[in-house]
């Protein structure tokens, strides 16, 4: 930003800015200081090149692939779902386990017989949406972004619910129960997508 592009946002909040638009600024602030706040939990980075970089570090202290990798988020989905439900059996644990975190290669063949793609939507899209429910279920989003999403779409939880592969719910779902600290949740997420 150059300085005389500074000079006129700083002209406009101090001098133009009425009493509603000054608290959309600083909700904006707000928003971006706590953005980078939880940023800087992960590593600092962005989401693609935190993932990258978990990733590297798994693989290089404990020699995991990324067959190793899924193994660990399986591990950790079956502990969660026994947790909640101890009454299930080891074949239905299977089952879902199956479902939650499937084999890459054996839910592409799926995808292809059923003539249907894994996923439309792209990871970074998912990403965001996933940040955009837990801000709004922590009560944590401005009136202003959350009278935009309900313009653009009435019911958007319900729909972003529902665009959410399993993983992904699975995860939103433990972090906004308190199951996953910030860090655990950023990282568990970037690694699901591989951003």
């Amino acid at each position: 930003m150059s300085r005389k592009e500074l000079e006129t946002v700083l002209d406009y909040i101090l001098n133009r800015a009425d009493d509603a638009e000054f608290e959309v600024l600083l909700k904006a602030c707000e928003r971006r200081k706590r953005d980078k706040s939880m940023l800087g939990k992960i590593g600092g980075l962005g989401p693609s090149e935190s993932a990258r970089r978990a990733a590297a570090d798994i693989q290089g202290q404990m020699g995991y692939s990324l067959d190793g990798i899924r193994s660990m988020v399986k591990d950790f989905v079956g502990d969660i779902i026994r947790k909640n439900a101890p009454e299930i059996g080891e074949d239905e644990l299977r089952a879902l386990l199956e479902a939650y975190v499937p084999d890459p290669a054996k839910a592409e063949a799926r995808a292809r017989e059923a003539g249907t793609a894994r996923s439309p939507l792209p990871p970074e899209a998912i990403l965001k949406m996933a940040e955009q429910f837990i801000e709004y279920s922590e009560g944590a989003m401005a009136p202003s972004r959350q009278r935009e999403l309900w313009e653009e779409m009435p019911r958007w939880q319900d729909a972003y619910w529902q665009a959410f592969p399993p993983e992904v719910k699975l995860l939103v779902k433990a972090y906004l129960e308190g199951k996953l600290s910030v860090e655990e949740y950023g990282k568990a997420i970037v690694s699901i997508l591989e951003l």
